[in-house]
């Protein structure tokens, strides 16, 4: 069962109240002590109605939330790989880039029709501003990357995520290149604080992990970092993740962006070597090229893919539910006051 509209479960917030307002209900006002010989089962009388009330607003949420059986009628199965494209968005790749953006690709395929290059951003006074900073090479690194597997039709699944000191999920593992295209086309839109890669748990490279086990269905990971590699992996943290991405099978490239990366020596590319991973740099087009044949020479496995499934509406039966359970809650808190 899945919920088309989850949001609504935030009224199961509202449980407590009948606890709240009838709690103090019942015997109130009485002054015959003799009414005291009958208070253990009266009380229990009067919790029967909190009961029902909470549970018909626990049914009442659940209704609005859309409840929905899906059954899948028909499935295909493709070979393909899982790849999780991790974006730097700290605040230091907003520096100025010093290299050459690699040129947006364009063609006339569906994601050219669809996205159409997007104009420069003006600040408050109409001018341009400043599109040659570290995060516009790596987004326009990735918009390549992602237009490559697009034009290949190499059946891949690709998913999204931004990082700065804590990483957090943009689109996860989907065939859908397009809904990944336009991600990629807003992560520009501001900056985080420092970098993490895995000093303090989690960094992106722990978060794709859980993410591959969670939905990963190929046996081939990749993980593609964008970065300018301006963060420190103590040893401990290096064999960390070393152990991590040699235990997962996942395969780690970074492609480099800024001054820093040109250096050869950070930590990030150190850990990508001791792995059996490769390092680009996103101002050198043959190197962009060599990381898009390299991840094309990786083996593909069978992935199964839904082609069409059946969504059984079930919001009636809770719907009914809310109301008798509301009913029967309302009359019972009756009776109970009557007696």
């Amino acid at each position: 069962m899945v919920l088309a509209q989850p949001l609504w479960l935030a009224l199961l917030l509202l449980v407590p109240l009948p606890w709240l307002l009838l709690r103090r209900k019942g015997y109130v006002g009485y002054s015959d002590v003799r009414l005291a010989k009958t208070i253990g089962a009266s009380g229990l009388l009067h919790l029967i109605p909190i009961v029902l009330l909470s549970l018909g607003f626990a049914a009442l949420s659940i209704a609005l939330a859309r409840p929905q059986n899906v059954q899948v009628i028909s499935t295909q199965t493709i070979k393909a790989r899982d790849i999780i494209v991790a974006v730097d968005k700290s605040g230091s790749m907003g520096a100025h880039f010093e290299g050459t953006i690699p040129p947006r690709q364009t063609g006339n395929s569906e994601l050219d029709k669809e996205f159409p290059t997007r104009p420069k951003k003006k600040d408050a006074n109409g001018i341009e501003e400043d599109q040659h900073r570290r995060l516009d090479a790596a987004q326009a690194a990735v918009l390549n990357f992602i237009r490559d597997r697009h034009s290949a039709g190499a059946g891949d699944r690709v998913g999204v995520i931004l990082f700065d000191f804590m990483p957090y999920y943009s689109w996860p593992l989907t065939h859908d290149l397009k809904m990944i295209y336009r991600k990629i086309e807003f992560a520009d839109e501001g900056l985080g604080g420092g970098t993490n890669f895995g000093e303090y748990k989690p960094g992106p490279i722990d978060f794709a992990a859980d993410h591959f086990d969670e939905l990963g269905q190929s046996v081939t990971k990749v993980l593609i970092m964008v970065t300018d590699g301006e963060d420190r992996l103590s040893p401990g943290t290096m064999q960390r993740l070393q152990d991590l991405l040699n235990s997962k099978g996942i395969k780690l490239y970074v492609i480099g962006v800024g001054e820093t990366m040109a250096q050869r020596d950070v930590d990030i590319l150190r850990l990508a070597e001791s792995v059996g991973g490769k390092s680009f740099r996103v101002e050198n087009a043959k190197d962009l090229d060599e990381c898009f044949r390299s991840i094309d020479e990786l083996e593909r496995s069978a992935v199964q893919i839904e082609t069409s499934q059946k969504r059984e509406e079930m919001f009636m039966a809770f719907a009914m539910a809310a109301v008798m359970l509301l009913v029967l809650g309302v009359i019972g808190e009756a009776l109970v006051l009557n007696q």
